[in-house]
């Protein structure tokens, strides 16, 4: 006989309701996200890092030579720019490079990828390792998904902009499914698991610093944690050498200090001193991020009374033991740290805003990971050493921590602004998402007009978050033209202001 929601609530089942909330509305905030999928459009490095393999595709349509000239793409600016190999490969790949109307796939493709990282990792974690059941896993994995993408701090460049998002919002993902495949060999020990982790850590020493240190120092405390339920794991130092070969590839790049100018040197010294300064910028970071981001909070609060009430049922019977709690928690903290520890190495500053928008989204996904990571594992010891079984007052814990939650939420209303679905909402109610696709379907048409070489357009006007829109100036000599030319095949492009150019095209 099955239950009614009244029964359920009343026998204290209250996940399944909460489950059921959570799921649907993590669903339903993805719907304002997708609905700027057709506006969005390629802009700034898309167009400069993607000029070799479009011309490739205009001028063969094969995906060989494309393959082609994106290594080609890795070469120029590994000597002439960057290290970062994985990264400009992919670059190199953006979906305008093959249609002018494929951009539209990329948050689509970031959420997706984002939603993929994180849920394989904490499903191998929870249901495979703690044996904590699917239900609770969607609630859980549905609340960190919801607080990630909502409470993103630059949505522009963990979704909406190709070059952002590819650079740091897939490196963050690919870290995490990296120890998805660690988790599984250590549940179900599988050579291609290793071999699996062996591509994810090769790829991520190519991406961006700080994604390659995430997924180095997980690494390492999984292995620690779990040596003594499976040997085997001895396995994964091949993965993670593979991915120190290639971060030493990145970092030894020639483009490195030609970027860096002549004050870049790598030292002992320089990185000894950086590693203290990463801690104190680590702990400024982590108190601004908790006064920055209230409803955030609300929801790890609330995160906090479910694992409580989750692990109270599955830790006592699973015979999974939580050593050493305060170590591990602040092992997890140092972890945050050292997401820093590039930033402060090159003499950046997420304050002064000298590094991209995508290393502060990268603290802050870290900061939830740790946070989350924290109570789970806290939790676990406390249920360990209690050994309460499945008996609990769990209807006034949910009333107490819920009710704390959202009593933080009506005092820090304003912070909902913040959220991504709002922005979305918001850029769209206005028109201003409307006007936008207007101009850039008409700057399409004049730039890829095949009996131009020289080409006019007007400036795109308005604001554009959370899209991004790097515009032509009025210099063709201008890197951003020159680099926009290159792209479209064009031996010059400017752009005048928006009024002369009606006037231009006055119909008389």
């Amino acid at each position: 006989m099955k239950k009614s929601w009244t029964d359920i609530v009343k026998t204290g089942n209250i996940r399944l309701l909460l489950t059921w909330a959570a799921v649907i509305v993590f669903v339903l905030s993805l719907l304002p996200v997708f609905a700027l999928a057709g506006v969005d459009r390629a802009s700034a490095d898309d167009w400069s890092f993607g000029a070799l393999t479009h011309l490739a595709w205009m001028d063969t349509h094969s995906v060989f030579q494309v393959m082609r000239a994106a290594f080609a793409s890795v070469k120029k600016y590994y000597y002439g720019w960057q290290g970062t190999w994985f990264s400009v490969f992919l670059f190199s790949l953006q979906p305008e490079v093959f249609s002018h109307e494929a951009y539209c796939i990329v948050p689509f493709l970031m959420t997706g990828v984002l939603i993929a990282g994180v849920s394989c990792f904490l499903y191998n974690l929870l249901v495979r390792l703690l044996h904590v059941s699917r239900q609770d896993f969607l609630l859980l994995d549905a609340i960190l998904l919801l607080t990630m993408i909502q409470f993103v701090p630059y949505k522009t460049s963990a979704i909406f902009w190709y070059n952002g998002a590819v650079h740091y919002t897939v490196p963050f993902a690919l870290a995490l499914a990296a120890c998805a495949s660690f988790l599984h060999c250590v549940v179900d020990f599988r050579k291609r698991d290793v071999i699996l982790s062996a591509v994810f850590m090769t790829l991520l020493g190519g991406t961006n610093y700080l994604a390659a240190i995430l997924g180095l120092t997980l690494f390492l405390l999984l292995g620690i944690l779990t040596y003594k339920r499976e040997r085997r794991v001895l396995w994964m130092l091949v993965p993670m050498a593979l991915e120190t070969v290639g971060l030493l590839i990145s970092a030894l790049a020639p483009g490195n200090a030609l970027r860096g100018g002549d004050d870049y040197e790598i030292t002992a010294g320089r990185m000894i001193q950086a590693v203290f300064e990463s801690f104190e910028q680590g702990a400024a970071g982590m108190f601004r991020t908790i006064e920055a981001y209230p409803v955030a909070m609300a929801a790890m609060l609330v995160t906090a009374v479910l694992l409580w009430d989750i692990l109270r049922e599955t830790v006592p019977d699973s015979g999974i033991s939580f050593p050493c709690p305060a170590l591990v928690i602040l092992y997890f903290w140092c972890v945050y740290c050292a997401m820093y520890w590039p930033v402060v190495f090159v003499g950046g500053s997420v304050e002064d805003g000298s590094v991209s928008v995508g290393v502060p989204n990268t603290f802050f996904w870290v900061f939830i990971l740790a946070l989350f990571a924290s109570l789970l594992y806290g939790t676990g010891w406390l249920m360990e050493k209690k050994k309460a079984g499945k008996e609990g007052h769990g209807i006034p814990l949910y009333v107490a921590g819920f009710g704390a939650a959202f009593l933080l939420v009506a005092v820090c209303r304003l912070d909902l602004k913040n959220s991504t679905d709002y922005a979305c909402y918001y850029y769209i109610r206005t028109g201003r998402a409307a006007v936008y696709k207007e101009q850039m379907d008409e700057f399409t048409e004049l730039v890829t007009r095949e009996d131009v070489e020289d080409v006019v357009v007007p400036f795109i006007v308005g604001e554009q978050e959370p899209l991004v829109h790097l515009p032509l100036t009025l210099d063709k000599d201008d890197f951003i033209n020159q680099k926009m030319a290159e792209f479209f095949g064009k031996k010059s492009m400017v752009a005048i202001p928006r009024d002369e150019w009606d006037r231009q095209h006055e119909i008389r």
